[in-house]
């Protein structure tokens, strides 16, 4: 055999590594799943699609978990992943490509009802509800038009519970937080949905007013649910217990040191320290929305709201649906 083919072969071999290391290294890309080519086989790594990670800080202490290095601690390699949105950050772990989704809690609800879905339910995350209308100063609820984000969305699920409990008020999809705002402030709505620190940082920067609070009139519910990959928890449990554990030690250390964790959280959500501090302040209750422990009521609220508004013909068994074998005993309920 001639030299020439040898070195052919050798630069081609080369030109493969190098294309391999450039596609690993794509930030862009969804997360790669901790089974083999999604066979949920066993593994130190758990890849995470979750909805808000750069805007709402009860995502965003999955990062400062990372950057602090407890979840290495734990043995667990942590790979976070912004979906963007329910569906989107359902797709990637129905398909195996990532192992959780920590996502809207309608959306989570209705991909799990669908057969052959692969996701098992595990828990409820940030049992508070936190989500307001807001708009510029000088607005009345009377006949007010309420923005949303999309249709089947967990704001659509409030707006028509809103729509049931206030006499004249109507809704309008509009789309994420930001753009809702814009909407209220050109007048297409009366006020736009939101979370803090989003409201925090509106009322400080526009004198922001919040129209209707959605806890006063509906109750709490869970923002959102924790489904993971069936063949990954089935391969995988001590895993999702040691993500549990580490979750655990996060929100401690939000409601023990809430100073300091708006401090760290502020530049991942994208708002000041001052900001962030304000919203943990304005939340409306820090130990309960930064907990583990399963609230049967919030999820009973959830189901009913659902069942009211279309989305679900049956009450969800919340006993067979959420399998809380992962979370702390203590953090556990009976239904």
């Amino acid at each position: 055999m001639s030299r020439l083919p040898k070195l052919m072969a050798a630069v081609l071999t080369v030109l493969g590594v190098v294309a391999g290391a450039t596609a690993c290294a794509d930030e862009s890309s969804p997360p790669q799943s901790g089974g083999d080519g999604g066979s949920g086989s066993g593994t130190n790594t758990l890849s995470i699609s979750a909805t808000g990670v750069d805007s709402l800080p009860f995502m965003a202490i999955l990062q400062a978990g990372i950057n602090k290095k407890w979840f290495e601690e734990e043995g667990l390699k942590v790979d976070l992943y912004s979906g963007g949105g329910g569906g989107n950050t359902l797709r990637v772990v129905t398909s195996g490509d990532a192992d959780m989704a920590i996502a809207g809690n309608t959306s989570v609800i209705l991909a799990a009802q669908q057969p052959n879905s692969n996701l098992k339910v595990i828990a409820p995350w940030f049992q508070v509800n936190d989500f307001s209308w807001i708009c510029p100063p000088g607005r009345a609820v009377d006949g007010a038009t309420l923005g949303f984000s999309s249709a089947g969305s967990s704001t659509e699920l409030l707006v028509k519970g809103l729509e049931s409990k206030l006499p004249g008020v109507k809704a309008q999809a509009v789309g994420a937080m930001g753009d809702n705002w814009t909407a209220a402030k050109a007048n297409q709505i009366t006020a736009g949905w939101a979370m803090q620190p989003f409201i925090a940082d509106k009322q400080a920067s526009d004198n922001a007013q919040i129209l209707v609070n959605s806890r006063e009139v509906l109750g709490d519910l869970p923002a959102d649910l924790v489904a993971v990959n069936t063949e990954y928890a089935n391969a995988n449990p001590d895993n999702l217990r040691s993500f549990f554990k580490v979750a655990d030690r996060l929100n401690q250390w939000v409601v023990s040191s809430p100073d300091e964790a708006a401090t760290e959280l502020a530049p991942l959500v994208g708002v000041t320290p001052e900001v962030m501090k304000a919203a943990f302040k304005n939340s409306p209750d820090l130990a309960k929305g930064y907990s583990l422990q399963v609230d049967a009521a919030g999820l009973k609220n959830l189901s009913d709201l659902m069942v009211a508004a279309g989305q679900i013909k049956e009450p969800v068994d919340w006993g067979k649906v959420l399998d809380q074998q992962y979370l702390p005993e203590n953090a556990r309920t009976n239904f």
